[in-house]
């Protein structure tokens, strides 16, 4: 049956997967679909030609959930050519509140993803400061210089895009600007160069289906740790949406501001009332998506 709400689900990711800091996973997590996205990457593997000769196509079908899955990525694709310029255009002329927005869907969506865990000791402690450290880590890590700008190159980059972006926190395409990678992918989609492109979505489909088998396994086994782990990268990555900073080159090496500083050096508002209406928005906002989803991040 077709879920329409998976389809709005699945641009938010896309609209998130765009812009580098926001992590198209964290969307996943907020309107309660991430375990499912998991279990049905996880659940494609080459048993399925088994199932496809003695059931047939329809029973492959349902078994690997993918009316979920395309429906899911039929939103992502829309997102991504209908409102990418909308969310590049408020990023160039609205970055303030459009970044205090963003805070506050992670914010609020932290509180969500720890609600339902049943164990709250040392050990989920220790995950989510693990996973915070890293995706601050991460997040004030200098650019890296990709060893030329080949297939190869292209194909690695993009697994490690991929399994970054399956991941609450952290951005692949914020990975991308570590590894020098962004503006030369960005470049071979305008240029249309099509053995590029095809490399880097091979990475992205080898590293998928790679990764998310041993994410699946670990939320199978160890699912309150994981989502204390998946909790802290969303509280690291809180750090790159800062609203009031001043971006370096590709949005490497950012300078983190008060509100007054800001003003001071930019000579633009602060916008601080307008920011912090957008952030209770979106803490409004994620509370009624968690309220509607169907489905919710628990075990």
């Amino acid at each position: 049956m077709i879920r329409p709400g998976i389809f709005f689900r699945g641009m938010a990711m896309g609209t998130a997967d765009v812009v580098p800091g926001v992590s198209g996973g964290t969307l996943a997590l907020i309107t309660g679909i991430y375990e499912e996205l998991i279990n049905t990457l996880g659940g494609i593997t080459p048993r399925l030609l088994a199932v496809w000769r003695q059931q047939g196509f329809v029973a492959v079908w349902q078994q690997a959930n993918l009316t979920f899955l395309f429906t899911l990525l039929a939103g992502i694709f829309t997102s991504i050519a209908l409102l990418a310029r909308l969310i590049t255009w408020l990023l160039d002329t609205h970055p303030v509140p459009v970044w205090a927005f963003f805070s506050g869907l992670i914010l609020a969506s932290i509180l969500l993803v720890l609600k339902p865990l049943q164990q709250r000791g040392a050990t989920q402690i220790g995950a989510f400061i693990l996973g915070t450290v890293v995706a601050v880590a991460i997040g004030l890590a200098p650019a890296l210089s990709a060893a030329g700008s080949g297939a190869l190159v292209f194909f690695f980059s993009g697994m490690l895009a991929i399994c970054a972006m399956i991941l609450p926190g952290i951005s692949g395409s914020f990975i991308l600007l570590l590894l020098g990678m962004y503006q030369p992918v960005l470049e071979a989609v305008k240029q249309g160069q099509l053995l590029l492109l095809l490399a880097f979505m091979a990475g992205c489909t080898v590293g998928l289906l790679s990764f998310v088998h041993i994410l699946k396994w670990t939320l199978q086994r160890f699912h309150d740790t994981v989502m204390a782990l998946l909790a802290g990268f969303m509280a690291g990555s809180l750090l790159k949406l800062w609203p009031w900073r001043i971006s370096g080159e590709h949005g490497i090496a950012d300078q983190w501001l008060w509100p007054a500083q800001y003003a001071q050096v930019t000579g633009q508002g602060a916008q601080l009332p307008l920011s912090l209406t957008m952030l209770v928005v979106a803490v409004a906002l994620v509370w009624l998506l968690y309220r509607v989803a169907p489905v919710h991040n628990v075990a």
